[in-house]
Protein backbone atom coordinates (compact mmCIF):
# COMPACT_ATOMS: atom_id res chain seq x y z
CA UNK A 1 0.00 0.00 0.00
CA UNK A 2 1.51 3.20 -1.30
CA UNK A 3 3.18 5.70 1.91
CA UNK A 4 0.19 8.56 2.92
CA UNK A 5 -2.60 6.41 2.55
CA UNK A 6 -5.65 7.20 4.52
CA UNK A 7 -8.15 4.90 5.05
CA UNK A 8 -11.54 6.34 6.39
CA UNK A 9 -15.00 5.00 7.56
CA UNK A 10 -17.74 5.35 4.96
CA UNK A 11 -20.27 6.88 7.25
CA UNK A 12 -20.89 11.14 6.26
CA UNK A 13 -20.88 11.90 9.97
CA UNK A 14 -17.40 11.73 10.59
CA UNK A 15 -14.28 13.90 9.63
CA UNK A 16 -11.61 13.56 6.75
CA UNK A 17 -8.65 11.79 8.46
CA UNK A 18 -5.86 13.87 7.42
CA UNK A 19 -3.78 15.69 9.66
CA UNK A 20 -2.59 19.11 9.25
CA UNK A 21 -4.74 21.77 7.48
CA UNK A 22 -7.90 20.09 6.79
CA UNK A 23 -11.11 20.97 9.02
CA UNK A 24 -14.01 18.54 8.93
CA UNK A 25 -15.72 17.54 5.79
CA UNK A 26 -18.01 15.15 4.44
CA UNK A 27 -16.29 11.79 4.35
CA UNK A 28 -16.49 10.92 0.98
CA UNK A 29 -16.74 13.95 -0.54
CA UNK A 30 -17.64 15.10 -4.42
CA UNK A 31 -15.68 15.08 -6.75
CA UNK A 32 -15.56 17.24 -10.15
CA UNK A 33 -13.18 16.56 -12.57
CA UNK A 34 -12.25 19.64 -15.08
CA UNK A 35 -9.81 19.48 -17.58
CA UNK A 36 -9.27 21.38 -21.46
CA UNK A 37 -7.36 20.39 -24.41
CA UNK A 38 -4.19 22.06 -25.26
CA UNK A 39 -3.96 24.85 -22.62
CA UNK A 40 -0.41 25.21 -21.51
CA UNK A 41 0.43 27.39 -18.06
CA UNK A 42 -1.31 30.35 -19.69
CA UNK A 43 -3.15 31.51 -16.89
CA UNK A 44 -3.12 34.74 -14.54
CA UNK A 45 -2.39 31.99 -11.93
CA UNK A 46 0.81 31.16 -13.23
CA UNK A 47 1.87 34.29 -13.96
CA UNK A 48 0.55 34.97 -17.64
CA UNK A 49 1.38 39.13 -18.69
CA UNK A 50 -1.35 38.28 -21.49
CA UNK A 51 -3.92 35.98 -20.57
CA UNK A 52 -7.28 37.16 -19.25
CA UNK A 53 -8.93 34.35 -17.19
CA UNK A 54 -10.44 35.71 -14.02
CA UNK A 55 -12.44 32.16 -13.42
CA UNK A 56 -10.22 29.85 -13.08
CA UNK A 57 -7.15 32.45 -11.29
CA UNK A 58 -10.60 32.82 -8.22
CA UNK A 59 -10.34 29.33 -8.49
CA UNK A 60 -6.39 29.63 -7.59
CA UNK A 61 -7.16 31.59 -4.57
CA UNK A 62 -8.95 28.88 -3.05
CA UNK A 63 -6.53 26.07 -4.67
CA UNK A 64 -3.37 24.64 -3.94
CA UNK A 65 -1.90 25.50 -7.82
CA UNK A 66 1.04 22.79 -8.87
CA UNK A 67 3.83 25.30 -10.69
CA UNK A 68 5.58 21.98 -12.40
CA UNK A 69 3.28 19.62 -12.91
CA UNK A 70 4.20 17.69 -16.11
CA UNK A 71 1.91 15.06 -18.44
CA UNK A 72 3.79 11.91 -19.32
CA UNK A 73 3.47 12.69 -23.18
CA UNK A 74 1.91 15.30 -24.49
CA UNK A 75 -0.58 14.25 -26.89
CA UNK A 76 -4.20 14.20 -26.07
CA UNK A 77 -4.65 10.11 -26.07
CA UNK A 78 -1.56 9.21 -24.41
CA UNK A 79 -1.87 11.66 -22.02
CA UNK A 80 -5.45 11.06 -20.87
CA UNK A 81 -4.83 7.24 -20.80
CA UNK A 82 -1.96 8.20 -18.84
CA UNK A 83 -3.39 9.87 -15.97
CA UNK A 84 -6.80 8.53 -16.14
CA UNK A 85 -5.50 4.92 -15.20
CA UNK A 86 -2.66 6.20 -13.07
CA UNK A 87 -0.19 4.17 -15.43
CA UNK A 88 2.46 5.34 -17.47
CA UNK A 89 2.91 5.34 -21.21
CA UNK A 90 5.11 2.06 -21.49
CA UNK A 91 2.40 0.19 -19.13
CA UNK A 92 -0.55 1.33 -21.14
CA UNK A 93 0.62 1.28 -24.46
CA UNK A 94 -1.63 3.93 -25.59
CA UNK A 95 -0.44 5.87 -28.79
CA UNK A 96 -3.31 7.94 -31.24
CA UNK A 97 -5.49 6.54 -31.28
CA UNK A 98 -6.05 4.44 -28.54
CA UNK A 99 -4.44 1.51 -28.75
CA UNK A 100 -6.20 -1.74 -29.22
CA UNK A 101 -3.96 -3.33 -26.37
CA UNK A 102 -4.91 -0.24 -23.93
CA UNK A 103 -8.67 -0.83 -24.66
CA UNK A 104 -8.58 -4.52 -24.59
CA UNK A 105 -6.76 -5.62 -22.05
CA UNK A 106 -5.34 -2.72 -19.54
CA UNK A 107 -9.26 -0.78 -19.03
CA UNK A 108 -11.27 -4.32 -18.27
CA UNK A 109 -8.77 -5.08 -15.39
CA UNK A 110 -7.23 -1.24 -14.00
CA UNK A 111 -9.96 0.76 -14.36
CA UNK A 112 -10.21 4.88 -15.11
CA UNK A 113 -11.08 7.08 -13.10
CA UNK A 114 -14.96 7.30 -13.72
CA UNK A 115 -15.39 3.53 -13.43
CA UNK A 116 -13.81 3.37 -10.34
CA UNK A 117 -16.08 5.39 -8.61
CA UNK A 118 -19.03 4.47 -10.22
CA UNK A 119 -17.82 0.81 -9.05
CA UNK A 120 -17.85 2.70 -5.71
CA UNK A 121 -21.31 3.73 -5.75
CA UNK A 122 -20.82 7.46 -6.73
CA UNK A 123 -23.05 9.17 -8.97
CA UNK A 124 -20.88 9.30 -12.20
CA UNK A 125 -20.60 10.88 -15.67
CA UNK A 126 -18.32 11.96 -18.06
CA UNK A 127 -19.47 14.94 -20.54
CA UNK A 128 -17.25 16.91 -23.08
CA UNK A 129 -13.66 14.95 -24.03
CA UNK A 130 -12.77 13.34 -20.90
CA UNK A 131 -11.25 10.32 -23.06
CA UNK A 132 -10.08 10.16 -26.47
CA UNK A 133 -12.92 9.20 -28.16
CA UNK A 134 -13.94 6.48 -25.42
CA UNK A 135 -17.30 5.80 -24.20
CA UNK A 136 -17.70 4.50 -20.50
CA UNK A 137 -21.10 2.70 -19.01
CA UNK A 138 -21.77 4.94 -16.25
CA UNK A 139 -24.83 6.45 -13.76
CA UNK A 140 -25.91 8.33 -16.62
CA UNK A 141 -25.22 8.19 -20.81
CA UNK A 142 -22.09 10.20 -21.38
CA UNK A 143 -22.87 13.80 -22.82
CA UNK A 144 -21.18 14.93 -26.36
CA UNK A 145 -22.62 17.82 -27.82
CA UNK A 146 -24.57 17.70 -30.94
CA UNK A 147 -22.70 17.56 -34.16
CA UNK A 148 -21.49 21.24 -34.45
CA UNK A 149 -19.34 22.20 -37.04
CA UNK A 150 -15.70 23.24 -36.22
CA UNK A 151 -16.65 26.88 -37.85
CA UNK A 152 -19.45 29.21 -37.55
CA UNK A 153 -19.43 31.49 -40.25
CA UNK A 154 -21.03 30.25 -43.34
CA UNK A 155 -17.45 30.99 -45.80
CA UNK A 156 -15.33 28.71 -43.48
CA UNK A 157 -17.79 26.18 -42.93
CA UNK A 158 -18.31 26.21 -46.81
CA UNK A 159 -14.73 25.35 -47.26
CA UNK A 160 -14.74 22.91 -44.83
CA UNK A 161 -16.91 20.40 -46.60
CA UNK A 162 -14.38 19.30 -49.04
CA UNK A 163 -12.96 17.12 -45.76
CA UNK A 164 -14.58 14.53 -43.87
CA UNK A 165 -13.72 16.47 -40.41
CA UNK A 166 -14.71 19.66 -42.08
CA UNK A 167 -11.49 21.26 -41.81
CA UNK A 168 -8.50 21.36 -44.13
CA UNK A 169 -5.84 23.16 -45.95
CA UNK A 170 -8.89 25.20 -47.23
CA UNK A 171 -9.58 26.25 -43.99
CA UNK A 172 -8.23 29.31 -41.37
CA UNK A 173 -6.21 28.04 -38.46
CA UNK A 174 -8.82 30.71 -36.70
CA UNK A 175 -12.14 31.98 -35.95
CA UNK A 176 -13.81 35.05 -34.15
CA UNK A 177 -17.65 35.11 -34.56
CA UNK A 178 -20.04 37.51 -33.16
CA UNK A 179 -22.06 34.66 -31.40
CA UNK A 180 -23.28 33.60 -28.48
CA UNK A 181 -21.27 30.93 -25.78
CA UNK A 182 -23.92 28.73 -26.33
CA UNK A 183 -23.71 28.23 -30.23
CA UNK A 184 -20.10 26.23 -29.32
CA UNK A 185 -19.44 22.99 -28.23
CA UNK A 186 -17.73 24.07 -24.95
CA UNK A 187 -20.83 26.36 -24.40
CA UNK A 188 -22.94 23.10 -24.35
CA UNK A 189 -20.53 21.34 -22.19
CA UNK A 190 -20.66 23.78 -19.51
CA UNK A 191 -24.49 24.09 -19.92
CA UNK A 192 -25.14 20.36 -19.78
CA UNK A 193 -23.01 20.20 -16.43
CA UNK A 194 -24.74 22.64 -14.88
CA UNK A 195 -27.85 20.60 -15.51
CA UNK A 196 -26.30 17.78 -14.08
CA UNK A 197 -25.03 19.41 -10.66
CA UNK A 198 -29.08 20.84 -10.30
CA UNK A 199 -30.72 17.22 -11.46
CA UNK A 200 -28.36 15.72 -8.68
CA UNK A 201 -29.32 18.44 -6.37
CA UNK A 202 -32.76 17.71 -7.08
CA UNK A 203 -32.97 14.26 -6.38
CA UNK A 204 -31.51 14.07 -3.23
CA UNK A 205 -29.21 11.31 -3.71
CA UNK A 206 -26.83 10.40 -0.78
CA UNK A 207 -24.44 9.01 -2.75
CA UNK A 208 -21.31 11.19 -3.29
CA UNK A 209 -20.57 12.44 -7.24
CA UNK A 210 -17.89 12.17 -9.27
CA UNK A 211 -18.77 14.67 -12.52
CA UNK A 212 -15.70 14.65 -15.56
CA UNK A 213 -16.17 17.70 -17.62
CA UNK A 214 -14.11 18.27 -20.51
CA UNK A 215 -13.37 20.73 -22.78
CA UNK A 216 -12.23 21.12 -26.59
CA UNK A 217 -10.94 24.42 -26.85
CA UNK A 218 -8.29 25.84 -26.92
CA UNK A 219 -7.09 22.88 -29.81
CA UNK A 220 -7.02 23.76 -32.96
CA UNK A 221 -8.97 25.50 -34.82
CA UNK A 222 -8.74 28.44 -32.67
CA UNK A 223 -13.07 29.12 -33.02
CA UNK A 224 -14.65 31.27 -30.07
CA UNK A 225 -17.08 34.05 -30.00
CA UNK A 226 -15.63 37.64 -31.05
CA UNK A 227 -16.24 39.29 -27.60
CA UNK A 228 -13.35 37.07 -26.34
CA UNK A 229 -10.81 38.16 -28.97
CA UNK A 230 -12.04 41.87 -28.16
CA UNK A 231 -10.50 41.14 -24.83
CA UNK A 232 -7.59 41.31 -26.50
CA UNK A 233 -5.30 44.54 -27.47
CA UNK A 234 -3.68 43.03 -30.58
CA UNK A 235 -0.89 45.53 -29.89
CA UNK A 236 0.15 43.68 -26.44
CA UNK A 237 0.41 40.07 -27.87
CA UNK A 238 4.09 39.28 -27.43
CA UNK A 239 6.28 36.88 -29.54
CA UNK A 240 8.31 34.09 -27.73
CA UNK A 241 12.00 35.23 -27.34
CA UNK A 242 12.88 31.53 -29.23
CA UNK A 243 11.11 32.29 -31.97
CA UNK A 244 13.12 29.26 -33.86
CA UNK A 245 15.13 26.45 -33.58
CA UNK A 246 18.47 26.38 -32.33
CA UNK A 247 21.16 25.25 -34.63
CA UNK A 248 22.29 23.20 -31.37
CA UNK A 249 18.63 21.30 -31.44
CA UNK A 250 18.13 18.08 -34.04
CA UNK A 251 14.75 18.67 -35.66
CA UNK A 252 13.46 15.35 -34.16
CA UNK A 253 12.24 17.74 -31.40
CA UNK A 254 9.77 19.51 -33.03
CA UNK A 255 9.06 16.77 -35.89
CA UNK A 256 5.09 17.44 -35.69
CA UNK A 257 3.44 20.84 -36.66
CA UNK A 258 -0.11 21.39 -36.73
CA UNK A 259 -0.53 24.01 -38.30
CA UNK A 260 -0.09 22.11 -41.60
CA UNK A 261 -4.25 21.01 -41.81
CA UNK A 262 -4.90 24.82 -42.21
CA UNK A 263 -4.77 27.80 -44.67
CA UNK A 264 -1.87 29.83 -43.74
CA UNK A 265 0.95 32.26 -44.93
CA UNK A 266 2.92 28.77 -44.64
CA UNK A 267 2.43 25.47 -44.63
CA UNK A 268 5.76 23.81 -44.51
CA UNK A 269 6.91 22.00 -41.89
CA UNK A 270 10.00 24.20 -41.66
CA UNK A 271 9.17 27.18 -42.66
CA UNK A 272 8.76 30.08 -39.82
CA UNK A 273 5.89 32.02 -39.79
CA UNK A 274 5.91 35.67 -40.59
CA UNK A 275 5.49 37.21 -37.14
CA UNK A 276 2.17 39.27 -37.75
CA UNK A 277 0.41 36.04 -38.83
CA UNK A 278 2.00 34.69 -36.04
CA UNK A 279 0.28 37.36 -33.50
CA UNK A 280 -2.34 36.69 -35.00
CA UNK A 281 -2.61 33.23 -34.15
CA UNK A 282 -1.21 33.71 -30.15
CA UNK A 283 -4.79 36.15 -30.07
CA UNK A 284 -6.69 33.55 -30.92
CA UNK A 285 -5.59 30.89 -28.55
CA UNK A 286 -5.88 33.60 -25.40
CA UNK A 287 -9.30 34.41 -26.87
CA UNK A 288 -10.50 30.66 -26.43
CA UNK A 289 -8.35 30.24 -23.15
CA UNK A 290 -10.58 32.92 -22.06
CA UNK A 291 -13.41 31.39 -23.55
CA UNK A 292 -13.23 28.38 -21.73
CA UNK A 293 -12.40 29.81 -18.62
CA UNK A 294 -15.75 31.71 -18.60
CA UNK A 295 -17.85 28.23 -18.93
CA UNK A 296 -15.69 26.79 -16.00
CA UNK A 297 -16.56 30.12 -14.18
CA UNK A 298 -20.13 29.38 -15.29
CA UNK A 299 -20.35 25.82 -13.88
CA UNK A 300 -17.78 27.35 -10.57
CA UNK A 301 -20.58 29.65 -9.81
CA UNK A 302 -23.36 27.08 -10.23
CA UNK A 303 -21.56 25.30 -7.89
CA UNK A 304 -21.73 27.60 -5.19
CA UNK A 305 -25.46 28.50 -5.80
CA UNK A 306 -26.31 24.85 -5.43
CA UNK A 307 -24.35 24.45 -1.76
CA UNK A 308 -22.19 21.64 -2.79
CA UNK A 309 -19.19 23.84 -2.88
CA UNK A 310 -18.41 22.73 0.48
CA UNK A 311 -18.44 19.31 -0.22
CA UNK A 312 -16.61 19.35 -3.74
CA UNK A 313 -12.79 18.75 -4.68
CA UNK A 314 -12.50 20.31 -7.69
CA UNK A 315 -9.53 19.44 -9.84
CA UNK A 316 -8.75 21.18 -12.66
CA UNK A 317 -6.40 19.88 -15.47
CA UNK A 318 -5.25 20.22 -18.92
CA UNK A 319 -4.07 16.87 -20.51
CA UNK A 320 -0.66 18.70 -21.77
CA UNK A 321 0.56 22.03 -22.85
CA UNK A 322 1.57 23.61 -26.25
CA UNK A 323 4.20 25.91 -27.98
CA UNK A 324 3.08 29.27 -29.53
CA UNK A 325 5.82 29.83 -31.90
CA UNK A 326 8.36 28.49 -28.90
CA UNK A 327 11.60 26.41 -30.58
CA UNK A 328 9.63 27.49 -33.94
CA UNK A 329 6.78 24.92 -32.59
CA UNK A 330 3.39 25.57 -33.37
CA UNK A 331 1.95 22.35 -31.54
CA UNK A 332 2.24 19.75 -28.57
CA UNK A 333 3.76 16.34 -29.38
CA UNK A 334 7.48 17.34 -27.91
CA UNK A 335 9.20 16.66 -25.14
CA UNK A 336 9.58 20.45 -24.35
CA UNK A 337 8.93 22.11 -20.94
CA UNK A 338 5.94 23.92 -23.16
CA UNK A 339 4.58 20.94 -23.84
CA UNK A 340 4.61 18.90 -21.20
CA UNK A 341 4.29 21.42 -18.34
CA UNK A 342 0.57 21.71 -17.56
CA UNK A 343 -1.83 23.72 -15.16
CA UNK A 344 -3.07 21.94 -12.22
CA UNK A 345 -5.23 22.90 -9.33
CA UNK A 346 -6.68 21.06 -6.42
CA UNK A 347 -9.61 22.50 -4.57
CA UNK A 348 -10.31 20.76 -1.51
CA UNK A 349 -13.16 21.47 0.98
CA UNK A 350 -12.09 23.43 3.92
CA UNK A 351 -8.16 23.58 3.29
CA UNK A 352 -7.04 26.08 5.74
CA UNK A 353 -4.25 27.11 3.58
CA UNK A 354 -5.47 28.74 0.07
CA UNK A 355 -3.63 30.42 -2.69
CA UNK A 356 -1.18 28.16 -2.24
CA UNK A 357 1.44 27.16 -4.62
CA UNK A 358 3.43 24.32 -4.99
CA UNK A 359 7.11 24.39 -6.82
CA UNK A 360 6.91 20.83 -6.47
CA UNK A 361 7.63 18.54 -9.29
CA UNK A 362 4.17 16.97 -9.57
CA UNK A 363 3.24 14.19 -12.39
CA UNK A 364 -0.27 13.95 -13.97
CA UNK A 365 -0.10 10.38 -13.13
CA UNK A 366 -0.04 11.25 -9.55
CA UNK A 367 -3.63 12.49 -9.86
CA UNK A 368 -5.70 9.06 -9.32
CA UNK A 369 -3.73 8.01 -5.75
CA UNK A 370 -4.42 11.55 -4.95
CA UNK A 371 -7.93 11.38 -5.38
CA UNK A 372 -8.53 7.67 -3.80
CA UNK A 373 -6.95 8.99 -0.87
CA UNK A 374 -8.76 12.49 -0.31
CA UNK A 375 -12.10 10.41 -0.47
CA UNK A 376 -11.44 7.50 1.37
CA UNK A 377 -10.58 4.87 -0.90
CA UNK A 378 -7.68 2.31 -0.83
CA UNK A 379 -5.12 3.23 -3.41
CA UNK A 380 -3.95 0.03 -5.15
CA UNK A 381 -0.51 -1.42 -5.31
CA UNK A 382 -0.54 -1.60 -9.30
CA UNK A 383 -0.67 2.35 -9.66
CA UNK A 384 2.20 4.11 -11.24
CA UNK A 385 1.86 7.97 -9.60
CA UNK A 386 2.26 8.88 -6.08
CA UNK A 387 -0.21 11.12 -3.79
CA UNK A 388 -0.49 14.67 -3.77
CA UNK A 389 -1.86 14.90 -0.42
CA UNK A 390 1.03 15.34 2.05
CA UNK A 391 1.61 18.08 -0.69
CA UNK A 392 -1.91 19.55 -0.16
CA UNK A 393 -1.29 19.72 3.06
CA UNK A 394 2.44 20.70 3.46
CA UNK A 395 2.96 22.68 -0.26
CA UNK A 396 6.68 23.45 0.36
CA UNK A 397 7.96 20.13 1.81
CA UNK A 398 10.52 18.41 -0.15
CA UNK A 399 9.28 15.94 -3.10
CA UNK A 400 10.12 14.21 -5.83
CA UNK A 401 13.76 14.53 -7.49
CA UNK A 402 12.24 14.36 -11.23
CA UNK A 403 9.46 14.11 -13.34
CA UNK A 404 9.56 11.84 -16.54
CA UNK A 405 7.47 12.22 -20.14
CA UNK A 406 8.57 10.56 -23.61
CA UNK A 407 7.27 11.00 -27.09
CA UNK A 408 7.93 9.04 -29.88
CA UNK A 409 8.51 9.80 -33.98
CA UNK A 410 6.40 7.40 -35.44
CA UNK A 411 7.58 3.53 -35.30
CA UNK A 412 11.73 4.61 -35.26
CA UNK A 413 12.65 6.54 -32.45
CA UNK A 414 12.00 7.78 -29.04
CA UNK A 415 12.53 10.27 -26.62
CA UNK A 416 12.83 9.47 -22.69
CA UNK A 417 12.50 13.16 -20.89
CA UNK A 418 13.81 13.48 -17.33
CA UNK A 419 12.66 16.98 -15.67
CA UNK A 420 14.73 17.99 -12.47
CA UNK A 421 14.68 20.77 -10.65
CA UNK A 422 16.98 22.61 -12.54
CA UNK A 423 17.60 20.78 -15.81
CA UNK A 424 15.69 18.59 -18.16
CA UNK A 425 17.62 16.07 -20.33
CA UNK A 426 16.10 13.59 -23.03
CA UNK A 427 17.56 10.70 -24.58
CA UNK A 428 16.25 9.44 -28.02
CA UNK A 429 16.31 6.17 -28.76
CA UNK A 430 16.24 4.58 -31.94
CA UNK A 431 13.59 1.23 -31.73
CA UNK A 432 14.78 -1.78 -32.69
CA UNK A 433 12.55 -3.53 -35.39
CA UNK A 434 10.15 -5.95 -35.36
CA UNK A 435 10.30 -5.08 -31.51
CA UNK A 436 10.08 -1.53 -30.80
CA UNK A 437 12.17 -1.76 -27.49
CA UNK A 438 14.58 0.77 -26.49
CA UNK A 439 17.70 0.68 -28.84
CA UNK A 440 20.97 2.49 -29.69
CA UNK A 441 21.01 6.38 -28.16
CA UNK A 442 20.82 8.75 -31.19
CA UNK A 443 20.37 12.17 -30.09
CA UNK A 444 20.39 13.95 -26.77
CA UNK A 445 19.15 16.97 -25.43
CA UNK A 446 20.08 18.97 -22.13
CA UNK A 447 18.74 22.26 -20.80
CA UNK A 448 19.79 24.31 -17.73
CA UNK A 449 16.81 26.24 -16.50
CA UNK A 450 18.96 28.59 -14.77
CA UNK A 451 20.50 30.19 -17.28
CA UNK A 452 18.28 28.96 -20.15
CA UNK A 453 14.48 28.52 -19.20
CA UNK A 454 13.27 28.93 -22.59
CA UNK A 455 14.84 26.16 -23.39
CA UNK A 456 16.55 27.50 -26.67
CA UNK A 457 20.32 26.28 -26.79
CA UNK A 458 21.00 21.73 -26.04
CA UNK A 459 23.99 21.58 -23.89
CA UNK A 460 24.94 17.89 -24.39
CA UNK A 461 28.39 17.74 -24.94
CA UNK A 462 29.35 21.03 -23.96
CA UNK A 463 32.64 20.41 -21.93
CA UNK A 464 31.18 22.25 -18.25
CA UNK A 465 27.94 19.78 -18.50
CA UNK A 466 29.68 16.44 -19.06
CA UNK A 467 29.18 15.33 -15.72
CA UNK A 468 26.08 16.60 -15.09
CA UNK A 469 24.99 14.86 -18.34
CA UNK A 470 25.91 11.81 -17.15
CA UNK A 471 23.99 12.34 -13.51
CA UNK A 472 21.10 12.83 -15.26
CA UNK A 473 21.52 10.04 -17.79
CA UNK A 474 21.54 7.68 -14.80
CA UNK A 475 19.26 9.33 -12.79
CA UNK A 476 16.75 8.71 -16.53
CA UNK A 477 17.05 5.15 -16.75
CA UNK A 478 17.30 4.70 -12.67
CA UNK A 479 13.64 5.16 -13.69
CA UNK A 480 10.46 7.29 -11.72
CA UNK A 481 10.40 5.03 -8.80
CA UNK A 482 13.90 6.25 -7.91
CA UNK A 483 12.83 9.90 -7.85
CA UNK A 484 10.02 8.97 -5.39
CA UNK A 485 9.77 11.42 -2.73
CA UNK A 486 12.53 10.74 0.15
CA UNK A 487 10.78 7.60 2.65
CA UNK A 488 8.19 6.66 -0.09
CA UNK A 489 8.14 3.37 -1.65
CA UNK A 490 6.23 1.36 -3.97
CA UNK A 491 7.49 -1.83 -3.65
CA UNK A 492 4.55 -3.91 -5.35
CA UNK A 493 5.52 -5.08 -8.42
CA UNK A 494 3.72 -3.76 -11.48
CA UNK A 495 1.37 -7.16 -12.61
CA UNK A 496 1.10 -5.21 -16.08
CA UNK A 497 4.14 -5.98 -18.57
CA UNK A 498 5.10 -3.48 -20.22
CA UNK A 499 4.45 -2.94 -23.64
CA UNK A 500 6.93 -3.22 -26.47
CA UNK A 501 5.19 -2.21 -29.51
CA UNK A 502 2.80 0.12 -29.72
CA UNK A 503 -0.46 -1.13 -31.01
CA UNK A 504 -2.49 0.56 -33.60
CA UNK A 505 -6.03 0.35 -34.81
Amino acid sequence: MQFGLSILSISASISLCLAGPFKEIKAQPNVLFIGVDDLRAELGAYGSPMAVTPHLDKLAENSVVFQRAYVQQAVCSASRASFLTGLRPDTTGADYPYSEYFVNEVLPKYPSLSSYFFSQGYFTRNLGKVHHGLQEHLSEREYQPPFIPHYQLPENIEAGKAYPNGRGPTTPAYEAADLPDANYKDGKVAREVIATLKRYQNSGKEAPFFLAAGFYKPHLPFVAPKRYFDLYDPNTIQLPNNYQLDTSQHAVSTAHYALKKYLGPSTETRKQLPKPYAHELIHAYLACVSFVDAQIGLILESLEELGLSRDTIVVFWSDHGWHLGEQGMWGKTTNFENATRAPLMIKVPHLVRKGSHSRALVEYVDLYPTLLELTGHEIPSYLEGTSLVPLLKEPNRSWKSAAFSQFPRGNSIEGYAIRTDRYRYVAWHRKNPGTGERGVLAYRELYDHQIDPLESMNLADHQNYIAIEEALSAQLYAGWKAALPLGMTNDAENPIAPVAVKYKK
